[in-house]
């Protein structure tokens, strides 16, 4: 399809040294360290950023404007979001708008959660990748190895508890269950089925069972890391931003063990470009988008917020490197709108009452099946 803007005139856009002042919005959901981190990249382009300040309230605004039509230039969108707003035709595919030069400098497995029909839709931005933080001195100290795989992690966790601490820690969310079902041969949303009953059990094991782990609530076991509480923790590598300043040991970052399938669940949002803009408003998106995709902001982005680059993952520090190599073998989360709707509910009425011994996994798989119909 024919694109809205000529390639040929991309070095002008992006070359003029003084930016326009425009009113051209930019909503997002981006708050403390990183939303500053955004906020110093969003001051250098014509764009005019606008916070609603958490993901369900941006996700209400733009459902109310799409009413109306009145849609921001560009936001900050899950999958999922974007899905359906591509249904009603509200959504500008990046293809169409975007150069491929610039596409091509996007990591390429980072281009497939954003293509709809094969077509690049929107524009890969803060990427996270689950991490395996982990006390090196304490490692050391106990002569225990850094877990490879799930069933070392269990047994690295029991040892840890032998010498009066615990293994390791998590949090209630769904991140944590779909990476280890689709490592397991899981597929879409069946877990009321053999790969998604031994995931429940086996979180439910290291908890209830091995005694060796526990759930942490907001962010109170990345708080008992910090102090030397626990060996282990899974969390995100947004978190090493946060956690590093309060850490006085050797602090170990480690991609998260596999099980049968080395398969790695990362999380996100994309900019979603929409419909009813001037072309003018489209050419201040490529020049954002331009600028953003430099390596010196990439770099910067990363260091700043512990975001992945989206184009060369070598711009990232060193500390976390390893961690983001996990992309070259990323997968996603379901970005259909039944998920969207449903993934709280198996935060709330499956993982919650398991894992807290109230329910058995399989009635829990079982009802929540059910719940999924519901929703249908």
């Amino acid at each position: 399809m024919k694109r809205l803007i000529n390639p040929c005139l991309m070095i002008l856009f992006i070359s003029q040294c003084k930016q326009p002042s425009t009113s051209y919005q930019f909503w997002h959901a981006m708050g403390g360290p990183l939303g500053d981190a955004l906020s110093e990249i969003v001051s250098r382009s014509g764009l005019k950023e606008v916070n609603l300040g958490s993901y369900n309230t941006l996700s209400q605004r733009l459902i109310s404007f799409a009413v109306s039509k009145r849609l921001p230039l560009i936001a900050q969108t899950f999958p999922s979001w974007t899905r359906q707003f591509f249904k009603k035709n509200l959504v500008m595919p990046a293809y169409k708008v975007v150069p491929e030069s610039l596409l091509r400098k996007i990591h390429p497995r980072l281009l497939q959660e954003v293509k709809i029909d094969g077509k690049v839709v929107s524009i890969p931005f803060n990427k996270s990748v689950p991490v395996i933080f982990y006390n090196a001195d304490l490692m050391e100290r106990y002569s225990l190895n850094v877990p490879k795989t799930w069933d070392e992690l269990e047994y690295v966790c029991k040892k840890a508890k032998e010498k009066g601490i615990w293994g390791f820690a998590f949090t209630i969310d769904p991140w944590i269950y779909y990476t280890i079902f689709k490592q397991k041969g899981g597929k879409d949303l069946k877990f009321n089925s053999k790969e998604g009953l031994e995931t429940l059990e086996f979180l439910r094991r290291l908890i209830l069972e091995d005694s060796c782990a526990y759930l942490g609530s907001g962010y109170s076991h990345q708080d008992d890391f910090a102090s030397g509480k626990v060996l282990m923790i899974w969390a995100t590598s947004v978190s090493y931003v946060f956690m590093k300043p309060k850490i006085s040991f050797k602090l170990g970052v480690s991609p998260i063990p596999v099980d049968r399938y080395d398969s790695v669940v990362i999380s996100g949002t994309n900019l979603t470009i929409f419909t009813g803009h001037s072309e003018n408003e489209y050419r201040e998106v490529v020049r954002f988008i331009a600028f953003f995709l430099q390596d010196s902001i990439q770099k910067f982005w990363s260091e700043r917020t512990g975001y992945s680059p989206i184009t060369d993952i070598n711009l990232s520090s060193e500390e976390l490197k390893p961690v983001f190599k996990q992309i070259d073998r990323a997968t996603y989360e379901p970005n259909t709108e039944i998920w969207m709707r449903g993934r709280r509910y198996f935060a709330t009425e499956v993982m919650e009452p398991v894992l807290k011994g109230i329910l058995e996994p399989s009635e829990a798989l079982k009802r929540y099946e059910k719940i999924l119909k519901v929703l249908e």
